[in-house]
């Protein structure tokens, strides 16, 4: 189906659409404004909706001819960043801004939604529109799905993007199998014995078994997960002690650990509460550890991500269909879409830079700015994938 001249009849609209959702960005869990803009908008289109994880957006475009059903995911919360004021459609809100995209993810669902309420009765199947919050903050993906996203009617099969500036508008990237990290927060406290900081022997020092204890950690990736599988453990916060003449008697740590498969998460669990409890009683202290489970690995379906890369191809060229080589230890929580979907999902990369106008900031960056020829491009592709999802056998 040819969506390219009903995609640039709305390329204005959409632009315009996105610079206001740029002006006013809200942190997660707070998109009241944002959640109202897109409210209106189905409602101006026809579109069934309704509230969903608080401040999501849950809308439904049910076809008149027989067919799957296919959700697409856009997340729409933004960042606690200062944004440098020179742009004519920067932030009006201080200290908050769309430093990651979700703008254009959001315009780019909102453009889908336009385009497929249009053809009525002769779009097939079913396509769910999730507009999800706080990706960046307590996990919305998560939240929609256990309140029922997926289901009545289940869904097949759920796509999602994300803008990447180090490509040019015009450009995707694709991966088979693992995309992104399960991320997970570590706590560990050490607890000793305090005492007079002259008489050390009196006490049993909670500093420096924590030290031992960081120092035996950095290892842990080295010497217990294997060379060909990757993950990462890194001691972010370290807080203990009172005075500086006082043997400490607690040292709470926190920590971040990305792996990219389940066996490697659990493992790597077991491990770290090993050489940290290990440790500690070998300078006479306990260790205490909690590893608090948050986004799982993000890993591509293969035949979706087959039907992104047919269509990319087409639709791009060739030479313009980037296949990611390593997965990135970065979380996304587009997965608990996939996991929910009875035949998966795949999430893919669109070039939003534009080196020669300068525009390469990186994501989560004060600078980070989009070309927005990736508005229509995001458009069509989706559109050009939800279709192909929508009629598979």
């Amino acid at each position: 189906m040819e969506f390219h001249d009903s995609v640039q009849a709305i390329t204005d609209e959409m632009i315009a659409i996105r610079r206001e959702l740029h002006r006013h960005p809200e942190l997660g869990t707070q998109e009241h404004e944002t959640h109202a803009r897109i409210c209106a908008l189905l409602d101006k289109w026809g579109i069934e909706h309704r509230d969903i994880a608080d401040t999501g957006v849950l809308g439904i475009i049910r076809g008149g001819k027989p067919g799957n059903v296919v959700g697409i995911r856009a997340d729409i919360d933004a960042l606690p960043l200062q944004e440098d004021k020179t742009r004519s459609y920067c932030s009006l809100n201080d200290g908050v801004m769309h430093a990651c995209g979700h703008d254009v993810h959001t315009t780019v669902l909102l453009g889908v939604a336009k385009l497929c309420s249009e053809m009525g009765s002769e779009l097939p199947g079913t396509v769910k529109l999730f507009f999800q919050p706080a990706e960046e903050t307590v996990g919305g993906g998560e939240r929609m799905v256990q309140q029922g996203a997926c289901e009545d009617p289940k869904v097949d099969y759920s796509i999602g993007l994300h803008v990447q500036p180090y490509m040019d508008a015009g450009f995707a990237e694709l991966r088979y199998g693992q995309l992104n990290a399960a991320c997970d927060t570590v706590t560990i406290i050490v607890r000793g014995k305090a005492g007079h900081g002259a008489y050390p022997e009196r006490g049993n020092d909670a500093i420096v078994a924590a030290a031992g204890v960081i120092t035996a950690l950095q290892t842990f990736v080295s010497r217990s997960i294997s060379p060909l599988n990757s993950a990462v453990l890194t001691v972010g916060t370290i807080h203990g002690g009172v005075r500086s003449n006082i043997v400490a008697d607690e040292v709470t740590m926190t920590a971040t650990l990305r792996t990219l498969d389940p066996e490697t998460r659990s493992f790597a669990a077991r491990r770290i509460t090993e050489i940290a409890q290990g440790v500690a009683q070998g300078y006479g202290c306990q260790a205490e550890v909690e590893v608090e489970l948050g986004y799982s690995a993000l890993i591509n379906t293969d035949a979706v991500v087959d039907v992104i890369r047919e269509n990319a191809v087409r639709l791009l060229g060739e030479d313009h269909v980037l296949m990611k080589q390593y997965p990135s230890l970065g979380g996304e929580d587009f997965q608990y879409f996939s996991d929910a979907s009875t035949r998966g999902g795949a999430f893919y990369h669109l070039g939003c830079g534009n080196r020669e106008k300068g525009i390469t900031a990186a994501l989560h960056n004060q600078q980070f700015d989009v070309d927005e020829r990736c508005i229509p491009v995001g458009i069509e592709l989706q559109l050009n994938i939800l279709m192909e999802l929508l009629t598979k056998k």
